[in-house]
């Protein structure tokens, strides 16, 4: 069983960014999802959405609208 996930960031200011979290019991990963910018410039966190799964572990995760976003 793997107990991790890899994630493709889609959109956004992390467009295209690959990260790699731990999974739930039900085998997905959170979601939404903060991720921390990767620039310092643009500090805070970016709000991302699990969209669609590919299979093998590897997730696509959408942009979401910070604001809109919120955990749960």
């Amino acid at each position: 069983m793997n107990l991790h996930a890899r994630i493709e960031l889609f959109g956004g200011p992390e467009d295209g960014r690959e990260i790699t979290l731990p999974v739930s019991g039900e085998g997905e990963p959170l979601s939404p999802l903060p991720v921390p910018r990767a620039s310092e410039e643009n500090a805070g966190v970016a709000w991302y959405e699990r969209d669609h799964h590919l299979g093998r572990g590897f997730w696509v995760y959408r942009y979401a609208d910070s604001q809109s976003a919120q955990p749960g």
